[in-house]
């Protein structure tokens, strides 16, 4: 759960606030939200996302609200009606678990800078991310500029794309940034020549360099490609409900259905996008003969913990199918459970399986709603 803890002696001003989370000296990433102390209510504005808290607790001097899918707080003083300050809480960090935050009021609308620029990024960036290093990834970035540099967009990986980013193009700077309750992702470049270089924050405990361009023919390795069934191999495994029975699979249940095994963690956003794709597919079409299980590895090291976040997630995202206990977060871990595939590079992994039992598909990683039509084409 994510929580949001409000103090103070003066409430804060009812109306949209413009926060910036410290992830170093002199890093900001901003961030949007929407809040009424004196109603309870919190809403996380992530580009075109909008996340609203639930209100758990409220006492004389606090006010608790929880994100309902990720386990951090955000703790607020309220020094004034128009600032606030405190500090953002990651409870499942073992190192660099708190990030100082600093807020003031904006009015009634989001108030996005109007800048003036000569440069428009927009289109797409052939990207590598930790580029001259051993760990260098690919990437694709998709940007939209406004006249005013406003830009939004996203960045596309192998393994799932970074979510709603946004921004601004000022001169020949670029920042861009997402907080949606688990990531707190910041991305800085200039552009020199035509070509972007910078730097990726991933909150305050990791960073490395990006580099990119302009390139509209760029793409990655197909996500159905990544992951392959070893030759002569079938899908079996078993693993616990939350209630602790074991769950074998395959199973007469599932038997001549067509069945997506959907390998995720309750704290993955990426994860989430899918599941609410899933829950849309499953609703269309289970009374035709789709089923959906789910295999949840969770941050947690107990099971009953574990259990636990899995409960929650499923009554509070309202999934409709079973989400078994798959142990530790770990990609490694699932690679062993799944050791008839190559590896489990990403979560989510979904693996798709036809009436007859035959693997037909395994999809690695997930691009959600923040791709704009590389979503919609996906659904379509």
């Amino acid at each position: 759960m994510c929580h949001f803890i409000a103090f103070g002696q003066k409430p804060a001003k009812k109306g949209f606030w413009t926060a910036n989370l410290a992830l170093s000296e002199g890093v900001y990433l901003p961030f949007y939200m929407l809040y009424n102390e004196q109603k309870g209510e919190v809403i996380v504005i992530n580009d075109e996302e909008q996340i609203t808290l639930e209100l758990v607790e409220k006492n004389s001097d606090s006010t608790v609200y929880e994100f309902t899918s990720f386990n951090t707080q955000i703790v607020l003083k309220s020094i004034q009606k128009k600032k606030i300050s405190g500090y953002f809480y990651n409870k499942d960090r073992k190192s660099h678990p708190i990030i100082p935050l600093e807020g003031t009021f904006g009015g009634k609308k989001v108030n996005y800078k109007s800048v003036k620029t000569t440069h428009d990024i927009s289109g797409k960036w052939k990207t590598s991310f930790s580029a001259f290093t051993p760990d260098e990834y690919p990437a694709i970035g998709l940007f939209n500029q406004t006249k005013k540099g406003r830009v939004t967009g996203t960045f596309l990986t192998e393994t799932g794309d970074y979510r709603y980013l946004s921004g601004n193009m000022i001169g020949n700077e670029l920042t861009l940034g997402c907080f949606d309750g688990s990531h707190a992702f910041l991305f800085t470049g200039n552009l020199i020549n035509l070509n972007l270089s910078g730097t990726f924050y991933s909150g305050s405990h990791w960073k490395t360099n990006w580099i990119a361009q302009r390139d509209s023919n760029f793409t990655l390795a197909n996500p159905k490609e990544i992951t392959f069934l070893k030759d002569g191999a079938e899908i079996k495994f078993t693993k616990p409900d939350t209630t602790g029975q074991l769950v074998h699979f395959p199973n007469t249940h599932y038997r001549g259905k067509v069945v997506i095994i959907q390998l995720i963690g309750t704290w993955c956003p990426n994860c989430l996008d899918e599941t609410n794709y899933f829950k849309a597919l499953h609703e269309k079409y289970n009374e035709a003969g789709l089923e959906i299980l789910a295999i949840g590895y969770e941050t947690p090291e107990k099971y009953s913990e574990q259990a636990e976040r899995i409960k929650n997630y499923t009554y509070k995202k309202g999934v409709p199918y079973p989400i078994l206990v798959g142990g530790i977060a770990s990609k490694g871990l699932a690679s062993q459970d799944f050791n008839m595939l190559n590896s489990i590079s990403s979560f989510p992994t979904s693996i798709f399986i036809n009436r007859k039992g035959e693997v037909v598909q395994i999809h690695t990683g997930f691009n959600g709603p923040g791709t704009g039509e590389i979503y919609r084409q996906f659904v379509k």
